[in-house]
């Protein structure tokens, strides 16, 4: 009965790499020499191996094999002529077993398979073996080149063999999805120093699918390799990236977890959904509100010049209480989870963004802070850009008190031409909605009676969403749950009932040639 390919391997381990070795030992300088030899002898026998289908004669053909391969070794070592070996009085021991030339070189097919699995495996592993067959260094100038020992190579070059014949042989090692389906993912964060720039790092679609494949379980970069189908030696450097960064770390040697929170789409539809039945029902009490209130609104210095009803209706909903409390968080409550020491939450859903989804950076001054809002709907994002200069900042709200300055009669004509200012009888009038004194008692008395329809609404989200928060957060992000829950309270309350609103049709979308920033606003200190 013809032996199995598996046990044609383990003889081959177990009977003929001792005899290639005695063999190299006969014929060669040294024992790193003869070691070497045996090495490729049977790594070349491994590959015949597994593409025969039917071997006659077991002992003929792995010396076969182990004669051209020596034959080669030596041709590389310029120890004899390939065309002649008794002319420089080589005496071979191994049996004359000829195989076909078509048999001998390796099957394109095998060659992309070997050179897949190879880019699958990791750093040493993978440089060993490269140095060792495809750059033919010898063990020692493995050695120095890599800067690890003669003995390392040697664990290398056999632990790396082993890994690279069990993917070689294994059914089930195909690329998964994300190396043709990448899921949509979106980030955000809420940083008290943003030194390190999220979006920056998560501009590329290949470290979100690595974030989503490591938040459930840490993941070793040949699980990430195998997940994505791009090559290890390409994910190394993508991975020393992110953990320098802080959104990754190493809870174990060589492996890799995410760190920050991301809602998977199962998690996501049951959340907006809650969101969208609460803001149905909350909606058209935000409304009848505005109505009643609106002309005590006209009758404050929101603005300095006559506006339509859509930019009190604009102003109305970024101020109108949304949720049951103003979301706070103490010290402890903040995680300081990035490589530059800052504190922050970095949080993402396996979706894309809410076109609704608002970005805010406000620029402080001294009696008022400027806070210019892009809305993803709106399409171009610069408000947060052109309004981050202080000076440019402060120069807005001194039109919007009529205390002008000669010296800034340049960064007005700016402002007049990006929207924020208009000229109306020869005088230039602040475009931005200012958040007064007398408009915040006002909404505070619209809020008193806005908030018992509000309150039984939210307990059940909070619940809700601090069970999924819970049960998805990285174990290392576990104190911070609460926090994280109040976090997604507060980002899905903006997007979803800005957009319930729009849907309503109680604020609509500025025409193209119309630039009122209707979101940016000026607070008064």
């Amino acid at each position: 009965m013809a032996n199995s390919k598996p046990e044609y391997l383990e003889k081959l381990a177990t009977e003929y790499l001792p005899a290639f070795f005695a063999f190299g030992m006969k014929n060669t300088t040294d024992a790193h020499e003869a070691e070497e030899f045996a090495q490729e002898a049977a790594y070349q026998c491994v590959l015949a191996i597994n593409r025969t289908e039917n071997i006659s004669n077991f002992n003929g053909f792995v010396w076969g094999v182990a004669h051209n391969t020596y034959k080669r070794w030596c041709a590389r070592k310029k120890y004899v002529s390939l065309d002649d070996d008794k002319q420089y009085g080589i005496v071979s021991n191994i049996q004359s077993y000829e195989i076909p030339v078509e048999t001998e070189i390796i099957k394109d097919e095998d060659k992309h398979r070997i050179h897949l699995e190879l880019s699958r495996l990791t750093d040493l592993y993978r440089k060993t073996l490269v140095c060792f067959y495809y750059e033919e260094m010898s063990i020692a100038a493995t050695s120095e080149k890599l800067g690890i020992s003669v003995e390392m190579v040697k664990f290398y070059l056999q632990k790396g063999r082993k890994k690279l014949k069990e993917a070689y042989t294994m059914p089930n090692s195909n690329i998964g999805e994300k190396s043709f389906n990448p899921s949509e993912f979106s980030v955000y964060a809420v940083q008290d120093s943003p030194v390190i720039d999220v979006w920056e790092l998560f501009k590329r679609k290949l470290p979100c699918q690595i974030a989503l494949i490591c938040h459930d379980s840490d993941k070793t970069i040949n699980e990430i390799s195998l997940e994505t189908g791009v090559p290890a030696v390409y994910l190394e450097e993508e991975m020393e990236l992110l953990t320098d960064a802080g959104v990754l770390i190493n809870p174990v040697r060589g492996k890799y977890r995410t760190n920050f929170l991301i809602l998977k789409k199962n998690a996501l539809t049951q959340i907006r959904e809650q969101f969208n039945k609460l803001h149905e029902i909350y909606a058209p009490a935000v409304i009848a509100a505005y109505e009643k209130y609106l002309p005590r609104l006209r009758e404050l210095d929101i603005f300095k010049h006559d506006v339509p009803d859509s930019r009190y209706a604009w102003f109305f909903t970024d101020k109108v209480v949304k949720f049951d409390s103003v979301l706070q968080f103490s010290e402890m409550e903040w995680p300081r989870i990035l490589s530059c020491g800052s504190r922050g939450f970095i949080f993402a859903e396996e979706a894309s963004a809410s076109p609704w989804t608002m970005a805010k950076s406000p620029t402080h001054l001294e009696k008022v802070s400027v806070c210019p809002c892009d809305i993803f709907v709106f399409g171009e994002i610069h408000h947060q850009i052109k309004l981050r200069n202080a000076r440019k900042a402060q120069a807005l709200y001194d039109v919007y008190t009529g205390q002008t300055k000669d010296s800034d009669i340049e960064i007005y004509a700016q402002l007049v031409e990006e929207g924020y200012v208009i000229k109306e009888d020869h005088r230039l009038l602040c475009n931005v909605a200012v958040h007064t004194r007398g408009a915040q008692e006002l909404l505070d008395e619209i809020n008193g009676e806005l908030m018992p329809v509000l309150l039984p609404l939210c307990e059940e989200i909070r619940k809700s969403i601090g069970r999924v928060v819970k049960s998805t957060i990285p174990p290392q992000l576990k104190q911070y749950a609460n926090s994280y829950t109040e976090i997604w309270i507060m980002y899905y309350t903006d997007t979803s009932f800005l957009e319930t609103m729009y849907n309503k049709g109680f604020v609509t979308l500025p025409e193209s040639d119309n630039k009122s920033p209707v979101a940016c606003y000026i607070y008064e200190n």
